[in-house]
């Protein structure tokens, strides 16, 4: 079978590289052919969609995704929840029977242990705001533990003599750490401009300071605060099975959050690998790290026993670009519901070569088919051609973002700094026209950000539909009559699939609408995330796709501080609608004032233009069983099965 199966590779065009011959092994339970490498197995780390799957079968929150609704089902702690009436406090308490991989019981402890690495500076990532934004004292905690690290690493620079970026040193002298340090060696607080903050520099750059010694006296100072600091953090165990969570302000769906990665619990076997400096549980900048590598089934250093989890399933081998087994955890508390007794998941580069493996049996299924005739597959089904092609809208939109900022990056004026402008562009788009002949996978136009009709209870607003003649006059309004006088109009977008395809329809509907400019700028995507990141874009492509079931997973993007609000809207009636909704104890008031905030997004300020729901193509055969589609297009792998013909 791996001969033939290499064979057919290399009749595919010479991509035998995308899947190496592994060592033989047993065709397991369940196959599947995941779309891209696996980045991470990191929980705290991971924020891609084939990563997120492969976590969800190796650990376990204290909840768990029931299939289909992907509500909070029971997990690692055993409902009823013990939920105070201001549904601030919450107390979970551990199943008796929850054990690890190997063996040894999961505590509460484990718990507090994951959520805080998460949140640490050294091992945070994009997702460690689910934490931060809900939990009781974490943004405090983050903000002064991230205010440490940044001064100690100015002090580690100073100490060997290595270049300052004199942008990121400033910002620490700004901080209560920094001017500790400066008190500290008798200077004064930095005020005023980036001159001030250079002059502050080049002062400690000249001073007599053994900096060695001075960084190594701030860490111990800093880390025998460090535990202080952390117990006001809203996590506490109680009793090795019980654990206390307190919310900053209530949220309706914290308890779905629970079953997400960056929830999960982590064995205390990782402490084994953790970096230290001088017998110090800290690097010398102050930051929590580890050995990346402790995520692997087989790894030994210092001990330590390779990965442990809590799952239903356990990692028994993963090569890189190649492929990821998993088998049954003998000791997960509800293994006799555990439908596959191995799962693995292959690599596959190409998709045109995954479709082949698929449609040779090769794989029981295949995730998120992106190939050009993939609209072809989907017709088929429509014309009942096929059974195992399953086009799903997906809990995602596809939009444009525009910058709201007065003047460009580079010092240009926006030609889109007027809301009427935006306005004007989000009325002249035709989106059934780009679905229709460019998309071409049925998928549902959308004139709002939050995916309507997915979130029980919530009634999405109108948005801004097509109305080519109210667009004209808008932008008459706002001085530009058949767009005389507007400076062109870039749309930003990251190459492949599709995406030069769209800007090239919208640029083709604005210009011959509107009578505007508008030009093009692809980027590779790596080029693209920066560019958007830095606000350097008038018009940019985006898309995002829901984390848990509630509209703020979408609507807290454009917050003002908000990390992803890349627009730069800054509007203080948004703010205080999403502050407003926040606090309010009445669910359907709070939908309501959500409803109202999102309504106010997109036809006011109107810095982003929805354009389509996604819809998440997959393929998988007709005998595989326990596998239900849903919006999120999240399958806990521990119910799916292969029925034997």
């Amino acid at each position: 079978m791996r001969k033939t199966l290499m064979a057919t590779l290399l009749l595919a065009g010479g991509v035998a590289v995308a899947l190496r011959a592994p060592a033989p092994v047993p065709r397991a339970d369940f196959t599947y052919i995941n779309r891209g490498s696996f980045n991470t197995l990191d929980p705290g780390q991971m924020n891609y969609h084939q990563d997120i799957m492969v976590a969800m079968a190796l650990w376990e929150g204290l909840t768990s995704p029931v299939p289909g609704t992907l509500e909070a089902g029971p997990g690692t702690a055993a409902p009823p929840f013990e939920v105070d009436a201001d549904r601030r406090r919450y107390v979970f308490s551990l199943r008796p029977d929850a054990r690890w991989s190997n063996g040894d019981p999961v505590t509460a402890a484990d718990f507090v242990r994951g959520w805080r690495r998460a949140i640490e500076p050294g091992t945070a990532d994009v997702y460690s705001e689910l934490i931060a934004a809900h939990i009781e004292g974490a943004r405090a905690y983050v903000n002064w533990r991230g205010e440490a690290v940044s001064v100690l690493s100015l002090v580690r620079q100073l100490q060997k003599g290595s270049p300052l970026d004199r942008k990121s040193a400033a910002t620490a002298l700004r901080t209560a750490a920094g001017a500790a340090l400066l008190a500290r060696l008798g200077f004064e607080p930095v005020e005023g401009g980036p001159d001030a903050a250079g002059g502050a520099l080049d002062r400690l750059r000249s001073a007599p300071v053994d900096w060695e010694r001075l960084g190594d006296e701030l860490l111990d100072e800093h880390a025998a605060e460090m535990d202080r600091r952390f117990a006001q953090v809203g996590v506490r165990v109680l009793d090795p099975r019980t654990l206390e969570v307190r919310l900053a302000r209530p949220a309706a769906y914290f308890l779905d959050l629970t079953w997400f990665p960056i929830y999960y619990p982590v064995h205390e076997s990782i402490e084994l690998l953790r970096e230290r400096y001088k017998g110090r549980l800290l690097a010398d900048t102050g930051i929590v790290a580890y050995d990346p590598q402790w995520t692997k089934p087989d790894y030994r250093r210092r001990g330590y026993p390779g990965l442990i989890t809590n799952g239903p399933y356990r990692l028994t081998d993963w090569v890189f670009k190649q492929r990821l087994r998993m088998e049954r955890n003998p000791h997960y508390w509800n293994a006799a519901a555990v439908r596959s007794a191995t799962i693995e998941s292959i690599d596959v580069e190409y998709q045109n070569s995954a479709w082949m493996l698929f449609e040779q049996g090769y794989a029981d299924m295949m995730s998120d088919l992106a190939m050009d005739y993939t609209p072809e597959l989907v017709r088929a089904v429509r014309r009942g051609l096929r059974d195992d092609v399953h086009a799903i809208p997906a809990f995602g939109t596809y939009y444009y973002e525009l910058n709201a900022r007065p003047v460009l990056w580079d010092g240009r004026p926006n030609p889109v700094a007027d809301a009427r402008v935006r306005r004007a562009l989000a009325l002249a788009v035709d989106r059934q026209q780009l679905v229709d002949h460019i998309v071409r996978l049925d998928n549902p136009v959308s004139a709002t950000l939050v995916p309507p009709g997915q979130i029980p209870g919530y009634r999405s607003p109108p948005g801004l539909r097509r109305d080519p003649d109210r667009a004209r006059s808008l932008l008459a309004e706002a001085g530009y009559p058949g767009g005389a006088g507007l400076a062109p109009i870039e749309i930003l977008y990251n190459t492949g699939f599709r995406h030069e395809d769209a800007a090239q329809a919208i640029k083709r509907m604005w210009e011959t609408e509107l009578g505007v400019r508008v030009e093009l700028v692809g980027r590779e995507t790596k080029a693209f995330a920066e560019d958007k990141a830095r606000g350097r874009f008038i018009v940019a492509r985006s898309g995002w796709f829901g984390d848990y079931l509630d509209p703020t997973t979408f609507l807290d993007m454009l917050y003002s501080t908000n990390g992803h609000n890349f627009p730069g809207l800054r509007d203080a009636r948004y703010d205080g609608l999403l502050d407003a909704a926040a606090v309010e104890p009445d669910p359907t008031r709070r939908l309501a004032l959500l409803s109202e905030a999102e309504g106010y997004l997109l036809e006011g300020p109107a810095v982003i233009l929805p354009l389509y729901t996604y819809v998440s193509v997959y393929a998988w055969k007709p005998n595989v069983r326990g596998l239900t589609p849903n919006p999120r297009m999240t399958f806990p792998f521990q119910y799916i099965y292969v029925e034997k013909r």
